[in-house]
């Protein structure tokens, strides 16, 4: 500003020079913006007087913890309806930070405002993007279809194969599993896993982990079909049909941190925003690989992580709801695919231990529609208050059926796969609470209110396995006078194996036999070492093993119809239980069936153990078929098969004719076997020419050699002895061979 003196004062304000001062003090421009503007839809429509009634509404349940609004920040167009001033459905809600706006959207976009409404909130800035759309369509550029072959090929085999993978050292192998032969190699690849590998539960993928995150392989050639970036995964579980995928990471997710490990050139993939700052757990859907929601462990008051178990969620049969458990104090449900939490709070269960939902949507018997899903939960005693069992509905969290309990120490969840049957494996406290037993309570869920069968045992079982076919109901359990599990090295190995018994029930309907229906014992097997059962998938087949322990390491193969003719002599149906064969496997860690029931591989991996490590193929009768020693093993993994398509009629027509279908895959594997057999004769036969040949161009050359010396001068040595030599081979064949006892 200019300085003024008496005698050059300005004529008027107007000719003031303010620019010096404007600027100095000029306020840069802002541009205006609406990024704290959202759009909500589907709302009701109300009358004007309702407005700030349903403002408050939203305030307080929808957008509570996306912030506040502004004043007189919300916005709702009135029409003219019928001579009253009604809104249009929608609003337009202005926050205080485009951040809040930002929550808003995540919050909001598909809450259930009533049961069949939900809202949409969108970002206000989105209309005025799309009203910039240019008038002229431009199509995307097309991108390239990848076949990757069809997902679920293997099953197409026309030999009926199953396929199995294997971990050695730092190579993973795809092989079709041959029935007297060799197993077939489909695929190996040296590095193609950082720590181990994984199918998902129908067998569609085969996952592999790596310090980025996790690949998904699949179709005949295992190409990649997707990438999961999730640094430092450890854990990874599919929903029942494939279609989520769960992950877990001990490092919690920083999007700066997944910036700086995948490069300035592959930042366009990191998948994460803020709002996943701090979280370890994420849900992706498989086909797409799309995030669907990140999730942090539950903390304690004290900012402690709260006891969890993996898998983080358990999903319901029909993927509509998941489900995580705070031990100890609620059940958080949520709906898929929205990700949202139902009925926008979590169900408040004191003292909660453990919960598992039915594997099975069950069906009304009268009239055949489908019942609600259901989910279990068990509770402890607190105070006066008994232990509890409660079975759940949902989505409407009603109570089907409750069952005190008193005098538990623990108890645990087991659901028959036709979520027709659930045990609850309870340990008891003795009146001198110096030991322990076991009641077994049988919810029957699959029929009318829930009656319950308890089984009272003598001492503790620790171990439960059902049949999974669903005839009686039969079931296995391991049972001990002493529970305590023996001392275990770093790696799980038991020093000493400790005396159990096994023994089997089944449900008996009442009838002219039976005068009161329930669980009835079948047999006990007294004095085994037995430390885990493992039915077959198509039940009557059971093994008997003992793992993971030092001194013993002992299979039992056996067949629980057998011998029907001693069960019906007898009328015990437990008589029909028969062993088959008894083995033995060195250092044995691992047992699993495949998916057929046809065999059982037994394995020694290299994790728990160093020594003799690899694996044995049995059949369902326990012989050996195949043993395979190998260094460095560490996984053997049976590809899962889907259900069968087939209805009940026609499984039935299949067994009905077994015999017929049984001799033509009888004819097909003898066409193999000789097939197999001509080969080798051929590759011998190959072999036993090329040898001929070596000697005969072998014994032309020394010919000519030795002619060329002789034409120079040199002399062959005289042999000291030049008689011939008789070698005589006796060979003993054993034409027949005959065991008399007597």
């Amino acid at each position: 500003m200019v300085a003024y003196t008496f005698d050059n004062l300005p004529a008027s304000e107007e000719d003031i020079d303010f620019s010096d001062l404007e600027r100095k003090f000029a306020v840069p421009e802002q541009e205006e913006t609406l990024e704290n503007v959202v759009v909500v839809d589907n709302l009701p429509i109300i009358e004007q007087s309702k407005i700030e009634k349903l403002t408050g509404a939203l305030q307080k349940n929808v957008f509570k913890n996306a912030g506040k609004f502004k004043a007189n920040g919300v916005h709702m167009p009135l029409a003219d309806v019928e001579g009253k001033s009604k809104t249009k459905g929608y609003a337009f809600i202005e926050f205080e930070t485009a951040q809040q706006a930002q929550a808003a959207v995540r919050l909001g976009n598909g809450f259930p405002l009533e049961r069949s409404r939900r809202l949409q909130v969108n970002p206000f800035m989105d209309v005025e993007r799309y009203t910039e759309v240019e008038d002229e369509y431009r199509a995307p550029p097309a991108e390239p279809f990848i076949d990757h072959g069809h997902l679920k090929s293997w099953l197409g085999d026309e030999f009926a194969r199953d396929q199995f993978a294997t971990h050695v050292g730092n190579n993973v192998g795809v092989h079709w599993n041959e029935t007297a032969q060799a197993a077939e190699l489909i695929t190996s690849r040296d590095n193609w896993t950082g720590t181990r590998v994984q199918w998902s539960p129908q067998g569609s993928y085969m996952c592999t982990f790596h310090r980025p995150g996790l690949a998904l392989w699949g179709g005949p050639e295992f190409k990649k079909l997707m990438r999961v970036v999730h640094p430092f995964i450890t854990h990874a579980e599919f929903s029942p049909s494939e279609q989520y995928l769960v992950t877990f990471s001990s490092e919690p997710i920083s999007t700066e941190a997944v910036d700086k490990m995948l490069g300035a050139d592959e930042q366009h993939q990191n998948p994460f925003t803020a709002d996943d700052e701090g979280h370890s757990v994420c849900i992706w859907n498989v086909r797409t690989g799309t995030l669907m929601r990140s999730f942090a462990l539950p903390l304690n008051k004290d900012g402690t992580p709260v006891k969890t178990t993996w898998p983080q969620f358990k999903w319901s049969p029909s993927e509509k709801y998941f489900a995580r458990m705070t031990h100890g104090s609620s059940i958080s449900i949520y709906e898929a695919p929205s990700m949202a939490l139902l009925d926008k709070k979590s169900m408040k269960v004191a003292g909660i231990q453990d919960f598992s939902w039915c594997p099975r949507v069950l069906e009304d018997a009268r009239t055949g529609a489908a019942r609600p899903e259901m989910l279990a939960y068990w509770t402890p005693e607190e105070g006066n208050l008994p232990a509890r069992v409660t079975l759940m509905a949902v989505p409407s969290r009603e109570v089907v059926r409750t069952k005190n309990l008193f005098s538990v120490f623990s108890a645990s969840l087991h659901w028959h796969p036709s979520g027709k049957m659930m045990c609850v494996r309870v340990q008891r406290y003795t009146k001198s609470k110096k030991s322990r037993f076991t009641n077994l309570e049988i919810f029957r869920t699959g029929e009318r209110d829930v009656p319950v069968d308890v089984v009272e045992l003598t001492d503790s079982a620790v171990a439960f396995d059902w049949e999974p076919t669903c005839d009686n109901y039969r079931f296995a359990i391991l049972h001990t006078d002493d529970p305590t599990p023996p001392p275990t090295n770093a790696n799980g190995i038991a020093m000493s194996a400790v005396k159990t018994n096994v023994s089997f029930y089944a449900f008996e309907r009442k009838g002219k036999l039976v005068k009161k229906e329930g669980y009835a014992l079948l047999k006990t097997l007294p004095n085994k070492t037995t430390t885990s059962l493992k039915w077959s998938p198509h039940g009557r087949h059971i093994v008997l093993a003992t793992m993971r322990t030092v001194t013993t390491c002992t299979l039992e193969f056996y067949d629980a119809d057998f011998d029907q003719a001693a069960a019906t002599k007898s009328g015990n149906p437990g008589d029909a239980i028969s062993l088959l064969e008894s083995a033995e496997h060195y250092n044995i860690t691992e047992l699993e069936w495949d998916p057929s029931g046809r065999y059982v591989v037994t394995s020694a991996s290299a994790w728990r153990q160093l020594a003799d490590t690899g694996y044995i193929v049995w059949d369902f009768k326990g012989q050996q078929l195949q043993k395979i020693d190998t260094e460095d093993f560490k996984q053997f993994l049976w590809r899962p098969r889907p259900q069968s398509l087939l209805s009940e009629e026609q499984k039935q027509k299949i067994r009905k004719d077994l015999k017929s279908y049984s001799r033509f895959f009888d004819e097909q594997d003898e066409r193999r076997l000789h097939a197999a057999d001509a080969e080798l004769m051929s590759q011998r036969r190959r072999l036993v020419s090329e040898w001929e040949t070596w000697r005969t161009q072998v014994a032309e050359l020394l010919a000519t050699e030795t002619d060329a010396a002789l034409a120079a001068g040199y002399k062959l040595p005289i042999a000291a002895d030049s008689e011939d030599f008789v070698v005589e081979e006796i060979v003993e064949e054993i034409i027949e061979e005959k065991e008399e006892f007597i």
